[in-house]
């Protein structure tokens, strides 16, 4: 009975050990780019992806805090972790952020109609240049539909600091539609 019951505690120990956090995915801009983040994800060590939403751009991972690598590694150093292993095998294409602090309901949806959002590349480029932006939270820019939409902090930004940013990277905005 004495074996049994360590064995229990042991089980019940090791659980404790395994943690998971969320963060928000830079690099998610268009649908099919979910599968090559998750194809990046599993060449991560010590840690593993238990899922990821592209609707809110947001990736739950998972690791052992006894771990090689994240043994005594405090929370806000987990991040850089994952990140440099994210951002290494997929050749900095995406990187991982803390979210916003800012509730889902509260952010302000901003859609752009784009001239020549045509491959992959050019929604990369419209993309990065409202993603960087203070007060986007996230973006997509889709070159099958030639659209881009940002998630914003209204209290930070505007449909018009957007349309500068992407004006000043030479992308040309054929329309603009604000929802919210």
């Amino acid at each position: 009975m004495k074996p049994l019951a360590f064995l229990f505690i042991l089980t019940l120990t090791a659980a404790a050990a395994e943690k998971s956090v969320q963060y928000s995915v830079r690099g998610l801009f268009q649908p099919d780019r979910k599968a090559v983040f998750v194809n990046a994800a599993k060449e991560l060590e010590n840690c593993s992806l238990v899922s990821v939403d592209y609707d809110t751009a947001r990736a739950t991972f998972k690791y052992e805090d006894e771990a090689k690598g994240f043994k005594k590694v405090k929370p806000e150093q987990i991040l850089l972790l994952i990140d440099t292993q994210i951002r290494k095998s997929t050749h900095y294409t995406f990187s991982l952020l803390q979210p916003g602090a800012l509730p889902e309901t509260e952010l302000k949806r901003i859609d752009f109609n784009i001239e020549g959002l045509d491959c992959l590349g050019c929604s990369y480029g419209a993309y990065n240049a409202v993603v960087t932006l203070k007060g986007v939270e996230r973006a997509t820019a889709n070159f099958h539909d030639g659209k881009l939409t940002a998630f914003i902090d209204p209290s930070q930004t505007s449909r018009e600091a957007l349309a500068e940013g992407l004006k000043k990277k030479d992308v040309k905005v054929i329309e603009t539609a604000t929802k919210q």
